[in-house]
């Protein structure tokens, strides 16, 4: 893991406000549905993750859609980068480089957790096209855990199986299935490190049942 300067997540209000019904306009135009299920699994306030499956370039747009409130977002270096970048970082993206994840993008995830604010992050690390569900590792649960100790709260963290059917291209159907939270307690061992990992199994194991029964719809 590296060090960095710091890093800095930001939503801008005037320019998500404006952009909001334009990026749902053209997602309604480019995808021929996109079904949810499960809203009511979604937290009504405080912090909390959403830990979806991360199948395609289009998954943070689509989920942005589930909640008129901004999202958080880590994005691979190279997004926040140029002209794209300028908006992301303005929209909550902040860059983190996925084979050496800076500290200072760790710690501001955590700082956004332990203020109350909703983040997305991809358990899986990256796009996963090849497989229903790569194995994931601690790192977002450690994460969870390390906000929880600042802020001394629950931070629920909400598993979402996404599919495109046929495949994330013009036209598809869109399939979001929320699945009920996780909470860190549920999952207490006796240290940090194993909490992590049995949080992690468990996220794991829903997910994976999910986009299953996804595949077989």
């Amino acid at each position: 893991m590296s060090d960095s300067p710091k890093v800095q997540a930001r939503v801008v209000p005037w320019l998500y406000g404006m952009l909001l019904p334009i990026h749902r306009f053209l997602l309604g135009f480019y995808f021929q549905q996109i079904r949810v299920e499960g809203r009511e699994y979604l937290p009504e306030t405080g912090a909390f993750v959403l830990a979806p499956k991360h199948y395609s370039r289009w998954d943070p747009l689509v989920l942005a859609l589930l909640s008129r409130e901004p999202f958080y977002f880590m994005a691979k270096a190279d997004q926040c980068e140029g002209f794209q970048g300028w908006f992301s970082q303005r929209l909550g993206a902040f860059p983190v480089d996925l084979e050496r994840p800076a500290i200072s993008s760790l710690k501001t995830a955590i700082a956004l957790l332990a203020s109350g604010q909703k983040l997305v992050l991809f358990p899986e690390g990256g796009i996963v096209r090849d497989e229903l569900l790569r194995s994931l590792q601690p790192g977002l649960a450690r994460l969870v855990l390390q906000a929880e100790s600042l802020c001394n709260q629950t931070i629920p963290i909400v598993p979402i199986a996404i599919r495109y059917e046929p495949d994330a291209i013009k036209g598809a159907i869109v399939c979001l299935q929320i699945c009920p939270p996780l909470h860190s307690g549920d999952y207490r061992q006796s240290t940090d490190k194993r909490t992590a990992a049995a949080l992690t199994l468990a996220l794991e194991n829903v997910l994976r049942e999910k986009l299953h029964q996804l595949q077989q719809q």
